[in-house]
């Protein structure tokens, strides 16, 4: 058998009667132990108000103005503690009255008996449980939706945006809030593709439970962002709409890549060099002992293709070495830097080339950035790199380089780009490989020198290109926890 529950009740009255009969009448509950304590005067029930309590019973005059502020003071200190008003007189006005002031429930005293004072305590508990796990269930859907790590906003059957998080803000720049009187933000408004819209407004229409579609959405500064919009109906007319970033997933997914391919292509260098050294050795040592073991009049016939075999082979030498230096990680002179003060550094090194190609540089440099852990020397040799690699993508008089950092927390960014003539998405790909480029001069080991370097700093880099519009080399560094 199931042991009843104890609930403890204030009875606040003057008439120590009723205090004694509402005693005895709870006494024979069958359902629920009711401890009844009592107070005679509000004084001692603002006293008693420091204990807990389940329920509290108010005894009420009409014209007792200090039993309503009683009332007025326990819903303040006991929000959804049960509060029942017992009167002596049936009236309308008390009633509304009692309903104004966010009693419970009223009984007219002598109008009911056990069981009915029974079940209106019981029903006036659940009730009173229900709202506080509701308000709960609120505050942590709340911390929820203030805290998600993605967009998160709430609209109604027409897509009005009509609340936000912090996050949404931050990557799209809309905020209800910031809305001049009688401006509306519409969520459809945001999506770019014509059909996203339509998709959007005829399940609205439709009112369907849960739907997913794929669109591209415009930031306020007009930039696009590949996304997943997951929206579920929450009430009748309003619906939670969870936004993913699909152009970051693919971003970490290409960073990924990335690395598993500089790790296979180092593999390979390891592998290559050693096939390649031995024998070009062994070529080396033959060609040096016939240079000295031939005759003279030999010599002076085909020494010079003894020469050409040498120089080949220092070539050969060289670029295995080249190809080894850029795919193994390197060692590192760590120091604090500033990564502005490192860009300013490495622009000066290249600021005649700039100037002679007429560029304009943009410099957009987030203040007050934590210094970072960095090789400096290493650094700036990628970001020179970069450098390079965008000015000799501009056309003269019309280039513009635009240099960005910017933190997170412990997390970094360097962004280089450019309005250059940009890269073929089929070349996008491979431009971290050894000796890929399109250049006609230089050995294709540039970019995976710097890649490199940036991977033996704990980073990632990568590239996103538009053929005629540019290019921008995105660098990601991380800082330690201490620095957040």
């Amino acid at each position: 058998m199931l042991e009843k529950e104890t609930i403890r009740i204030l009875y606040v009255d003057e008439d120590q009667e009723e205090q004694t009969l509402i005693a005895s009448i709870l006494k024979t509950a069958k359902k629920n132990k009711y401890v009844v304590e009592s107070a005679k005067s509000i004084e001692e029930a603002l006293e008693k108000l420091k204990d807990t309590y389940t329920v509290f019973l108010v005894g009420y005059k009409p014209g007792k103005e200090e039993q309503l502020n009683l009332i007025k003071e326990i819903k303040a200190l006991k929000k959804y503690a049960p509060l029942i008003m017992l009167s002596g007189i049936n009236s309308d006005n008390i009633d509304e009255q009692a309903l104004s002031l966010g009693v419970t429930d009223y009984l007219v005293k002598g109008q009911f008996d056990g069981s009915t004072l029974e079940r209106k305590l019981q029903f006036a508990i659940r009730d009173a449980r229900l709202m506080e796990s509701l308000e709960k269930t609120g505050r942590k859907f709340q911390s929820i939706f203030e805290r998600a790590a993605d967009p998160f906003i709430l609209m109604d059957e027409k897509s009005k945006v009509m609340e936000v998080n912090p996050m949404f803000v931050s990557k799209f720049g809309f905020n209800p809030h910031d809305a001049k009187p009688g401006q509306e933000y519409h969520f459809h408004n945001m999506l770019l593709e014509a059909g996203a819209k339509n998709k959007l407004i005829q399940n609205l229409d439709t009112m369907l439970e849960s739907f997913d579609l794929e669109a591209s959405m415009i930031t306020t500064e007009g930039n696009t962002i590949n996304t997943l919009v997951s929206i579920v109906k929450q009430e009748e007319k309003q619906y939670q709409v969870l936004i993913k970033d699909l152009s970051s997933i693919k971003a970490r997914e290409e960073e990924e890549l990335n690395q598993k391919k500089f790790t296979s292509t180092g593999r390979m260098a390891r592998i290559l060099a050693h096939e390649v050294k031995n024998p070009l050795t062994t070529i080396v040592l033959s060609a040096d002992q016939m240079r000295l073991e031939l005759p003279k009049e030999v010599m002076l016939e085909s020494g010079d293709l003894i020469e050409v075999i040498l120089r080949n082979c220092d070539r050969i030498n060289h670029l295995v070495s080249q190809l080894l230096d850029s795919t193994r990680f390197i060692e590192l002179n760590i120091k604090k830097h500033s990564l502005a003060t490192l860009l300013e550094e490495a622009l000066a090194q290249v600021i005649d080339r700039i100037d002679l190609q007429g560029i304009k540089v943009l410099k957009h440099f987030q203040p007050e950035m934590t210094d970072l852990n960095l090789d400096g020397e290493k650094i700036k040799i990628a970001l020179i790199n970069l450098i390079v690699n965008a000015i000799e993508a501009m056309e003269v008089n019309k280039g513009e380089l635009v240099l960005k950092t910017f933190q997170r927390g412990n997390q970094f960014r360097i962004e280089i780009c450019d309005n250059g003539s940009g890269i073929p998405k089929e070349n996008l790909e491979r431009i971290f490989e050894p000796f890929f480029t399109n250049k006609t001069k230089g050995s294709g080991l540039g970019l995976t020198n710097t890649q490199n370097i940036i991977f033996s700093h704990g980073g990632s880099i990568r590239a996103k290109s538009e053929v005629g519009k540019g290019t921008c080399f995105l660098i990601n560094l991380s800082g330690p926890e201490s620095e957040v």
